[in-house]
């Protein structure tokens, strides 16, 4: 399914799409404990590849104009911190899932999944209109290193980030149609991991250097396409 302007994509590991391919593919006949365990192993990994794409990144770029600061090396932290939480509850949450409940969630990401004209697979989902124009505003001011601070920036990526939640992480869990239990405990999962990144973003902006502002937003327009 083609996926139009403006939105997000963000490239994966080439074999991501193919194993998703099968077991999409198996999953419209039988889905059996070993595909259920597959699943849940290629969605952490697809995971994992967004969070080193949207902050590992940014924070190298950071990380060689500035040096090693005590809060970019606290922000190191709490992005690894993201890693294991995601690892542990997707993990986690395969022994609550019902095997014939996984089906509409691998169609789900499947649905994401594009290829660009060489081949480059990636991970796609529409933006709103507001947050595309939003986008094309805090990036333009970005790129001009002469502005003030990265106010806009940061609240840009928490916008994003609010957004991308609900494909991500909130339609894939009311999908699954969890009883109250794990659908609250997966909700508070998803609160707290927008707290950790505000909470992180607070810390980090006003260290950024000025002459690094262009390439976060240069960053920022390789995986937000609007």
């Amino acid at each position: 399914m083609n996926i139009n302007p403006p939105m997000f994509a963000c490239t994966l590991q080439a074999r991501i799409p193919v194993e998703l391919e099968v077991l999409y593919q198996t999953s419209r006949t039988r889905i059996s404990d070993d595909d259920k365990y597959l699943g849940i192993d290629l969605l952490t990994e697809a995971y994992l590849d967004l969070i080193d794409i949207c902050f590992v990144r940014i924070l190298e770029s950071i990380g060689r104009a500035s040096g090693h600061s005590k809060e970019l090396s606290e922000t190191h932290r709490a992005i690894e911190e993201m890693r294991d939480k995601a690892k542990y509850y997707l993990r986690w949450i395969a022994g609550y899932i019902a095997n014939e409940r996984l089906p509409p969630v691998i169609a789900h990401f499947y649905k994401m999944l594009q290829q660009d004209d060489e081949g480059q697979p990636y991970m796609a989902f529409q933006l709103s209109d507001g947050l595309a124009a939003e986008i094309k505003r805090v990036v333009a001011i970005l790129a001009d290193s002469d502005t003030e601070n990265f106010d806009a920036g940061s609240a840009l990526i928490m916008r994003v980030i609010e957004e991308a939640m609900v494909p991500l992480a909130i339609e894939p869990k009311n999908l699954m149609k969890f009883n109250f239990f794990v659908d609250k405990t997966l909700g508070g999962v998803i609160s707290l991991v927008q707290v950790l990144i505000k909470r992180m973003l607070h810390k980090l902006s006003p260290k950024i250097p000025r002459e690094v502002y262009p390439q976060i937003a240069a960053h920022l327009q390789t995986f937000l396409i609007v």
